[in-house]
C-alpha cells in the first residue's frame, strides 16, 4: 500500500474510523472495548456529522478526502451501516482491522491518532 493509500484509509479512520495506526507501528490495544475500531463500530454519528467534524478537526484530511469522491462514498456506506453490519465489514477485512486496533507509540500517526479520537468524541455535536 502506498503512503498517499494509506494516509486515505488514515481518513477513514480518522471519520470515525481511525487508522493512524496504519503509518506507524505500534502496540496492540489492551483493552478490545475501547479499541478505536469499536468507537468507529459504535458510533452514532451520521457519515455528515464526521464529515463535519472532520472539516474542523483536521481540514487538511478532509480536503484530501473530498478529493477522493469514490472513497467519501465508500466512507459514506460504511457509516449508514447498522453497528453490526460495521463490525461485519472489519470482521471481513482482519488486516484493516488489526491497523485499526494497532495504537501507535512515535510518529505522525500519534498526533493523527489524537485528532481521529476528537472526531468520534465530537461528531455528535454536529
Amino acid at each position: 500500500m502506498n503512503v498517499s493509500r494509506a494516509r486515505l484509509h488514515l481518513g477513514i479512520a480518522a471519520a470515525g474510523t481511525l487508522a493512524a495506526a496504519a503509518l506507524v507501528p505500534g502496540i496492540a490495544s489492551a483493552d478490545p472495548a475501547d479499541t478505536d475500531s469499536a468507537r468507529l463500530v459504535n458510533s452514532t454519528c451520521s457519515f455528515a456529522q464526521i464529515d463535519a467534524a472532520m472539516h474542523d478537526v483536521t481540514p487538511q484530511l478532509a480536503a484530501r478526502l473530498d478529493q477522493a469522491p469514490e472513497r467519501k462514498a465508500q466512507l459514506a456506506d460504511f457509516f449508514s451501516k447498522s453497528p453490526a453490519d460495521r463490525q461485519a465489514v472489519l470482521d471481513s477485512h482482519p488486516q484493516l482491522k488489526s491497523r485499526l486496533e494497532t495504537v501507535p507509540t512515535e510518529g505522525p500517526a500519534v498526533e493523527w491518532r489524537a485528532k481521529a479520537l476528537t472526531i468520534a468524541e465530537t461528531c455528535g455535536n454536529y
